[in-house]
């Protein structure tokens, strides 16, 4: 019989936004992108993650990915691990080859979870009408700094400047 930790799921958007932040972070610090500065990597990566997670289907779409990321990762772990046992030479086993085929199978994984999650998105019954509205300009603008969802985005994005400024400064 299985366990059931179906509690975990309570914590998936936690784990997918530091899945997300993780491998931005790590691209960022890698490929020197924008510059060697740690402060504007972290901030960065926060931001893109904090982006990333407020969208639904993106959320969703990282709740996809990730158990088939893992699946992969201990696949390839022990293919590994079994031809370190059978043979002495570990560049026959770690070939550009081998790399292609495991970067090919993510792709592939990839692919098939955005059809998966975004083909509603594109469906041609889901139509958008939009509505205009008969409140003037400022009106307007003062809905939207008023509204929590924006007050919170405001709140978590300089929550996010500290924290990176916290955690790198010297």
């Amino acid at each position: 019989m299985a366990i059931d930790i179906s509690g975990i799921n309570f914590f998936m958007p936690l784990f997918s936004f530091f899945f997300v932040f993780i491998v931005i972070y790590a691209l960022l610090a890698k490929t020197q992108l924008i510059g060697d500065s740690k402060f504007i990597h972290i901030l960065v990566s926060f931001i893109i993650s904090i982006v990333f997670m407020s969208f639904s289907s993106m959320e969703l779409y990282i709740r996809t990915i990730i158990p088939w990321f893992v699946v992969l990762f201990i696949v390839v772990f022990l293919v590994l691990t079994v031809a370190a046992f059978s043979t002495k030479d570990w560049d026959k086993i770690m070939s550009p080859t081998f790399a292609w085929i495991v970067i090919g199978v993510l792709v592939v994984i990839f692919l098939i979870a955005a059809i998966k999650v975004f083909n509603p998105v594109f469906h041609p019954d889901s139509v958008i009408t939009g509505g205009g509205g008969d409140a003037s300009f400022g009106q307007q603008v003062r809905d939207v700094l008023v509204n929590s969802k924006v007050t919170g985005s405001i709140l978590l994005i300089l929550v996010t400047i500290v924290v990176s400024w916290v955690i790198t400064r010297n």
